[in-house]
Formats: C-alpha cells, sequence, structure tokens
C-alpha cells in the first residue's frame, strides 16, 4: 500500500471522527476503489478479506456509525494493507 494512500485513509478517518461525516462520505468511494484497484497484486487469501471489509464499511456507513467506521479505516484496513505488503 502507497505512503500515499495509508495517508489518505488516515485522514478520512479523523475527518470522521471530527464530525465532518458529509465531507468524509464523499472521498469514501474513490479511496476504496484505489484500495481495490492495489490489492489486485495481493496474494489470493488477502484478497478474499478485502470485499469483507470494504461489507463492514458500507454498513457503519449505512448506520451512521462513523466512529466505528473510522476505526475500521485508520486500524483493520490499513493493517490489511500492511500485511499484504510484507507478503
Amino acid at each position: 500500500m502507497s505512503a500515499s494512500l495509508t495517508a489518505q485513509l488516515t485522514a478520512l478517518a479523523q475527518r470522521f471522527r471530527l464530525g465532518l461525516s458529509l465531507e468524509a462520505i464523499q472521498t469514501l468511494p474513490a479511496l476504496l476503489e484505489q484500495a481495490a484497484s492495489e490489492s489486485l497484486s495481493w496474494p489470493a487469501q488477502q484478497q478474499q478479506v478485502l470485499p469483507v471489509l470494504i461489507k463492514r464499511i458500507l454498513e457503519q456507513q449505512e448506520r451512521e456509525d462513523w466512529l466505528a467506521l473510522a476505526d475500521e479505516l485508520e486500524y483493520e484496513f490499513v493493517a490489511l494493507f500492511e500485511m499484504a505488503a510484507k507478503g
């Protein structure tokens, strides 16, 4: 995962925590799409985890659970990408 994408996901999580959900929601689809594109080079096992994680993020968005969504982005999503980068 590029350092830039990691920084963008972390910044997005912070916007959700600060209550800037309308602004953050507009950025979320593009970042998820970029992350999905980067995941194409991952091992199959890690590729299978990404859709589950994205589904949880979308469910949290639907419930407007911004803190859980922020945690998911900053901790789970970034950790998955870092694990994939290590191989």
